[in-house]
């Protein structure tokens, strides 16, 4: 991974982290997003890594480049394999063509990192 593809993925870390009390204190709704998002992600019918699989592949197709590097991350920390990750990159190019190929690099990029710093 290049130096500048790793400077992003840490600056979106680092800017989740640290606006995360202000959103908190300042945003009436993300304390009930994040209700949402723990209901939404925990285990049911589909575990929470399929779910993880899932936003990861809407994250490519509308092109979020923050919700890729987190969805990446959960999902690994949900047991994904990188087979699995690669399986969900290519049901996001099936879905969105050539723009959802372009920005799942931003995603290999996510892998790469995560499996770097985290295994």
């Amino acid at each position: 991974m290049d130096n500048f593809s790793k400077a992003k993925i840490e600056g979106s870390i680092s800017d989740r982290k640290k606006l995360h009390i202000r959103f908190l204190k300042n945003c009436k709704s993300y304390e009930s997003f994040l209700k949402l998002e723990e209901k939404a992600f925990s285990d049911g019918a589909l575990s929470k890594k399929h779910k993880e699989l899932m936003a990861l592949s809407v994250s490519i197709v509308t092109k979020c480049e923050p919700c890729m590097e987190w969805h990446v991350q959960q999902a690994f920390l949900a047991g994904a394999t990188n087979e699995e990750i690669y399986e969900t990159i290519d049901v996001a190019i099936e879905m969105g063509g050539g723009p959802a190929a372009a920005y799942a690099r931003f995603a290999l990029n996510a892998l790469d990192y995560h499996t770097t710093n985290e295994r």
